[in-house]
């Protein structure tokens, strides 16, 4: 994946998941889902419209340690994190209204394929992790295999 003006992470392991989850080599649970990356860059695009700055990726990838260490009362409860179909953007910068904006934005621009109910972008806040915009691909939108290069050949 290449470096975009419209986004920047929180730290080092989200750069790292970004960058290294597209390569062919990793296994399809721990990279980031190519329809993630559409999404991510189309939320920055829209903050960096809104806002002037672009937007701060939070978190990609969990461990299913980390998803239990998150919310231990909930040892069932499964994440697309776990699954790299899921992403968090900052929002503090941001007004409530303007936030609730993005995430309808969001929602309107990219249908989710899944569960019934469920959005593809959910501004919240859960078990007092700080509000963020929690964007998800559902399980519906399948995973391509991924190519060791995307430059076609004649």
């Amino acid at each position: 994946m290449y470096p975009s003006p419209y986004i920047r992470f929180d730290g080092y392991r989200e750069q790292s998941e970004w960058f290294e989850g597209c390569s062919a080599g990793r296994e399809a649970g721990r990279r980031v889902h190519p329809a993630l990356y559409v999404l991510v860059l189309a939320a920055g695009f829209w903050h960096y419209r809104n806002s002037g700055e672009p937007a701060v990726v939070t978190h990609l990838l969990r461990t299913r340690e980390e998803q239990q260490s998150l919310y231990p009362g909930r040892a069932g409860l499964r994440s697309p994190h776990e699954f790299g179909r899921a992403a968090d953007l900052r929002t503090r910068d941001l007004d409530g209204r303007t936030a609730l904006e993005w995430a309808e934005w969001l929602n309107q621009a990219f249908e989710y394929r899944g569960r019934q109910g469920a959005m593809t972008a959910v501004c919240h806040e859960l078990e007092n992790h700080g509000q963020h915009l929690h964007l998800q691909v559902g399980p519906r939108d399948g995973l391509p295999a991924v190519p060791e290069s995307f430059v076609v050949s004649g």
